[in-house]
């Protein structure tokens, strides 16, 4: 059975107060019956006034949700919630039907408000849901809020979201303050009736009766509203006294999935969380602390979070207890525990982000300078990654991270920190750990990246290129550090990849050199500073030139004639090779067009021009070279491409629309070589298939001829491979009569060498051309 002392507030009250009042309406005349049936008639607006005022708080912070669900992403509708606030307000000030809303009743019909205080109230009430719409929409649009014109005139953090909060919260504040106001009126209204009452009193006591008993029906009718609106109420209500709870609301049970009978007593502590539940036995019997935070399990068995105002109402004579207003804030904080997550983890890795690994960084650093311990820090990128994108696809590209990233976290101690900066390039830092200490961890790491990952159903081995620094107490910065370990990564990376470097001064200073060199490599592009010169190739049984290879000069006014095996490097890392290999391109097959118009040149050269691997992996070199040789008018056939081995085996997407595009030129009549042949990884099989029309023999095999033997061996079965193949074997570097002779015996096809001439501007060229042949017994000339 229920416990006698348990506590309904919305339970019908003593009969006396009743009874006094039905005394006194006994007393009044026929037109206090008028008055009481309109002063019923304005409670009952009244109680629909609360309702609608009620429901602008629930309104408000269903906005504030909505928009913070939009921004994020998700599916809401918050400009509908924004149209139900503004309509609700107009009909709070000026009359009318309120909207109906989900989870509420149908559209309520109110009369516009006549006293002064409530329509300021609610005047105001209007301009605070005109700025917090005004807010939310400039938030979902990504606008400044300094261009939303507040209305209000309220002071207002700059914090868009907490901007937004306090808005709802001014909102239903002052709805509620509104609505009071009203009943306060009403309140007066309703004392000023008894005064009217006793003064005009005299009436029937049947009169009297009758109008009583209309009244309590009236209240009845109010009580049974008003308990419709707490019991649909998302708010939790619970009211502890003497023997613990006397009263939860409605929706408490619904959670709980408990009747009220059972959550009575000590029931209801029962599904308190047990961590929680001396926390909230101990706010249920003295009223502190004033705000309270515990969980609760639902229906489900799982924990809720309820945030609660807890009111101490024992003074109260009608309450006579403690009681909590609470809110279901379980969506809420996980929200903004996944925004933390996000703000401060890889969304695809999992691992701590650039920012949360600063963080760390800078608070590592401070113990390291308290305790005088040294900690290191190791910048990883892997190498060859781009190339598993470009073959296997994205998909294959984050599994391929994913492992890498729990790899990593498996090789170090607990209390080192592995992030992902991005891309392919991670970094750990390693607490209290020395210069040895740290170079076993990047040993560790690369030795972990040896063993084959399993991606997309192919076996994979990654290396890759580390940056080490160490500081030890100093006054180093977390920003400084992270600049270091980038620079001794890069060394790592030029040293060969598979690698990893201390940081060394010595290594800031080459990056800057290098910088310089980048920055100056744009100028010179822009101010004309790149100019070719031309390099002859001779048929080695007439000795008539056949051919002119194009080299790029670079003049700097201020760092002189800069070899290409400076600049060449930087240009294809940083990109710039390909602007340079358009003007190259260009160049040459204007020169040659001088030539062919040349009077004294009987017979064209052809004009071979190198491509870089750089040049031909973004797509669109066909389209350049076609466009080029129309626009100077050159024939296909006296221009040759000169590539490299890595350019012809390259993998992926891009290695095959490079191979399809130098197929389209060779189609065209352009010519294709395979630059320093031997030093490459190109296979017999690629060499079969690929139309290439010469094979240039590199010059380290052909130097080393006319003294090694194995040297010799690999230049003569190069030259019998090439005649296998029906193509052209060229030599290149040939600088004495010996080497000549040596390759006259291979039965080598062409050559070129400082041996014939050294590279030299077009216009010297031209005259060798005239001559037509080069004889190799002024060899010595040549050289001079």
């Amino acid at each position: 059975m229920r416990n006698s002392n348990s506590f309904n507030p919305l339970s019908s009250r003593s009969r006396r107060p009743v009874v006094a009042i039905l005394c006194t309406f006994a007393l009044s005349s026929a037109l206090s019956v008028g008055l009481s049936i309109r002063s019923a008639s304005r409670a009952q607006h009244h109680a629909a006034v609360f309702q609608i005022a009620a429901r602008q708080r629930t309104l408000a912070e269903r906005y504030v949700a909505e928009v913070v669900i939009a921004r994020e992403g998700g599916r809401s509708d918050p400009a509908t919630i924004a149209a139900d606030l503004t309509r609700s307000a107009n009909v709070l000030l000026d009359g009318g039907a309120a909207p109906s809303v989900n989870g509420d009743d149908d559209g309520i019909a109110v009369p516009g408000q006549r006293g002064a205080l409530a329509r300021r109230q609610l005047a105001q009430a209007q301009r605070l849901v005109r700025d917090l719409t005004a807010t939310g929409s400039a938030m979902l649009s990504h606008e400044p809020l300094g261009r939303v014109q507040i209305t209000a005139g309220e002071r207002l953090p700059a914090n868009p979201l907490l901007r937004l909060r306090v808005l709802a919260a001014l909102t239903s504040n002052v709805s509620l303050n509104a609505a009071r106001t009203i009943a306060n009126a009403d309140d007066r209204n309703i004392s000023s009736l008894i005064n009217l009452q006793i003064v005009l009193g005299i009436g029937s006591l049947l009169l009297s009766l009758l109008l009583g008993w209309a009244l309590i029906r009236t209240a009845h009718r109010q009580t049974a509203h008003f308990r419709s609106l707490v019991s649909s109420s998302t708010d939790f209500v619970i009211v502890f006294g003497l023997g613990g709870c006397r009263y939860v609301s409605g929706s408490v049970s619904r959670m709980t999935g408990r009747t009220e009978q059972e959550l009575l007593a000590e029931g209801v502590f029962d599904v308190v969380h047990e961590d929680d539940r001396d926390m909230v036995r101990a706010a249920s019997t003295t009223g502190e602390p004033r705000e309270l935070v515990f969980r609760i399990s639902d229906a489900s068995g799982a924990s809720r979070q309820l945030e609660a105002h807890v009111s101490d109402l024992r003074a109260e004579r009608q309450i006579r207890g403690i009681v909590f207003n609470a809110r279901d804030i379980t969506e809420r904080l996980q929200l903004e525990q996944e925004l933390t997550r996000q703000a401060f983890h890889d969304g695809l890795t999992a691992l701590p982000n650039r920012a949360l690994f600063r963080d760390r960084l800078d608070h590592a650093l401070t113990r390291s300078r308290r305790a005088g311990e040294s900690l290191a820090v190791l910048l990883v990128d892997l190498d060859g990654f781009k190339q598993v994108n470009d073959s296997l696809g994205h998909d294959a590209g984050d599994a391929l991270l994913q492992e890498v990233a729990g790899r990593f976290d498996s090789l170090v101690r607990t209390s080192d920190t592995v992030a992902r900066f991005g891309g392919d390039e991670f970094a750990v830092l390693l607490e209290d750990a020395d210069e040895h200490q740290a170079v076993g961890s990047a040993d560790r790491l690369l030795a972990g990246l040896g063993e084959p990952i399993t991606v997309a159903g192919r076996e994979l081995v990654l290396g890759a290129s580390i940056g080490i620094v160490t500081a030890s107490g100093g006054s180093e910065s977390a920003e400084a550090l992270i600049r270091d370990a980038d620079i001794a990564m890069y060394a790592a990376k030029e040293a060969g990849r598979g690698h990893h470097k201390l940081f060394q001064h010595e290594m800031a200073r080459e990056l800057g050199e290098l910088l310089g060199i980048e920055h100056e490599l744009r100028l010179a592009l822009e101010r004309g500073e790149f100019s070719l010169h031309y390099q002859p190739l001779i048929d080695l049984l007439n000795s008539d030139v056949v051919g002119v290879e194009a080299l790029l000069r670079w003049t700097s006014p201020s760092r002189g004639n800069v070899p290409p095996s400076r600049f060449i490097a930087i240009a294809e890392r940083t990109g710039l090779i390909v602007e340079l290999g358009a003007f190259a391109l260009r160049e040459a097959c204007t020169q040659a067009v001088r030539w062919r118009d040349q009077p004294s040149v009987a017979e064209p050269p052809v004009t071979w021009v190198n491509v870089s691997a750089k040049q031909l992996s973004p797509g669109g070199f066909l389209g350049t070279t076609r466009r080029i040789l129309e626009e100077t008018g050159l024939p296909p056939e006296r221009l040759g491409i000169e590539i490299t081995e890595s350019a012809l085996v390259e993998p992926g997407i891009a290695g095959d629309r490079a191979r399809a595009e130098l197929e389209a030129l060779h189609r065209d009549g352009v010519r294709i070589a395979i630059d320093d042949f031997g030093t490459g990884f190109s296979s017999l099989g690629q060499l079969r298939h690929f139309p290439i029309d010469v094979i240039k023999i590199d010059q380290s095999f052909v130097q080393g001829a006319q003294n090694d033997s194995k040297d010799a061996t690999i230049t003569s079965n190069l030259i019998s491979l090439a005649h296998a193949l029906n193509v052209v074997a060229v030599a290149e570097g040939i600088e004495s009569g010996a080497q000549l002779h040596a390759l006259r015996q291979f039965g080598c096809d062409q050559a070129q060498g400082y041996l014939f001439a050294r590279p030299q501007p077009a216009e010297e060229v031209g005259r060798l051309l005239a001559r037509s042949s080069i004889d190799a017994d002024d060899s010595a000339s040549a050289i001079a």
